[in-house]
């Protein structure tokens, strides 16, 4: 019987490992840097894989539910909050861009953040054209990704392809 409970207690123990995925444990706020993960995107701009942010310029890391009700803006998110009080998107300015890297704005998580030019989408209804046009964030390239669909590399400056849009030219993700 003891050995038994030994080897029970061995495989639990191990099980409560943390695994060396980041994406096991998103959304999360590590202090001040957000953690996200895609595992595919079907609105560009958007980057699949694990997405750390540090939460600068005055924001704060916090975690906001999604919408249940809405088949895009469902999935709960770490976000860089410019301020933690609920906003609404139909009614907020609309968002914009900052530094040629990031769109600040109410979201459609109805916070008022800081994002990833390259990770609007998930964010924001309406993404603004510069991000759409060349806005990245200085990361590395998303490998070919280009609104979810795969495009080998190459931008296509938003033209339809196989009758939907995509989204635009392809954006640098913010993978470390």
């Amino acid at each position: 019987m003891s050995r038994y409970l030994s080897s029970l207690l061995l495989v639990l123990f191990l099980s409560a490992c943390s695994s060396e995925d980041p994406c096991d444990e998103a959304p999360r706020c590590d202090g001040s840097e957000a953690l996200n993960c895609e595992v595919a995107c079907t609105v560009g701009p958007c980057s699949t894989g694990a997405i750390f942010q540090q939460c600068e310029q005055g924001t704060t890391c916090t975690v906001v539910a999604g919408d249940r009700s809405d088949s895009r803006f469902y999935r709960s998110r770490a976000v860089c909050a410019r301020s933690l009080s609920v906003c609404d998107p139909a009614t907020a300015p609309a968002p914009t861009c900052e530094d040629g890297r990031f769109v600040v704005g109410c979201g459609a998580h109805r916070r008022d953040i800081r994002a990833f030019c390259s990770q609007a989408a998930l964010y924001f209804k309406k993404v603004p054209e510069c991000c759409l046009n060349g806005g990245g964030d200085g990361g590395v390239t998303d490998g070919g990704t280009d609104g979810g669909s795969t495009d080998g590399g190459s931008t296509d400056g938003g033209t339809t392809d196989a009758g939907s849009p995509d989204a635009g030219p392809r954006n640098p993700d913010a993978g470390r």
